[in-house]
């Protein structure tokens, strides 16, 4: 039987980011600045996403775990402050980038925060495939599905609208068509109509006219089916 994976879309839209991000550090001449702040506008986005949701994790995912297997919530928190530090020292590069004013400087620089943000995607790949190993079944093992998504239903209270703007265009840029009308059939039944037109609109955006016009036929013809 196929367990509620709370991570199931948020990891795929952060990995996303990350590669994405990735391929644009090592297409960049950083000695043009000019050229260089669409990479480091992208790097600051995803630091922007990890962090909060590393915050959301620690205030929902991890206490649900801490009382009853608090070793493993420890490990996690552990991690996410190596996280928070690797995320430090790639913000110090981006002041010493914008602060550097030779051509050779900030090819210098640029060199450091690639190899650094390298680091960052790294170890951030390995902590969520662990999240999705260890922190899932802590969580299957304590709560049933229907308990996870209440857990869930309250971090997605605590998100702003632009945080989870931001977020969904991302998860639905990196999930297959099958994941969006899984995702859409979801926010249709349990959310506002606003929030489903919005979701919409980002799936039309980012998923491609020929993706996009499958998810709708697929979401039309299991409405007909209902009625």
């Amino acid at each position: 039987m196929n367990r509620y994976n709370v991570f199931y879309l948020i990891h795929k839209g952060l990995r996303a980011m990350l590669y994405d991000a990735a391929i644009t550090l090592q297409q960049t001449n950083f000695a043009d600045i000019s050229e260089a702040m669409p990479a480091l506008t992208k790097v600051n986005d995803v630091l922007f996403a990890f962090e909060h949701h590393a915050h959301h994790e620690d205030n929902f995912i991890i206490p649900a775990v801490e009382a009853y297997e608090p070793e493993i919530a420890a490990t996690f928190e552990h991690e996410h402050q190596e996280d928070y530090r690797l995320a430090g020292r790639l913000r110090n590069l981006l002041i010493i980038y914008e602060n550097s004013f030779l051509p050779e400087e900030r090819t210098v620089c640029g060199s450091a925060i690639t190899k650094s943000f390298t680091e960052f995607l790294t170890f951030n790949l390995q902590h969520m495939a662990k999240e999705e190993l260890l922190l899932n079944h802590a969580l299957w093992r304590l709560y049933t599905d229907e308990q996870i998504k209440a857990i869930y239903q309250q971090l997605l209270a605590s998100i702003t609208p632009a945080e989870m703007q931001a977020t969904s265009k991302w998860m639905m840029r990196a999930i297959s068509s099958a994941d969006a009308i899984d995702w859409l059939k979801s926010v249709r039944q349990s959310s506002p109509e606003t929030a489903f037109d919005n979701l919409m609109k980002i799936a039309g955006e980012e998923l491609g006219e020929a993706r996009f016009a499958t998810v709708q036929e697929k979401l039309e013809s299991r409405v007909s089916q209902v009625a």
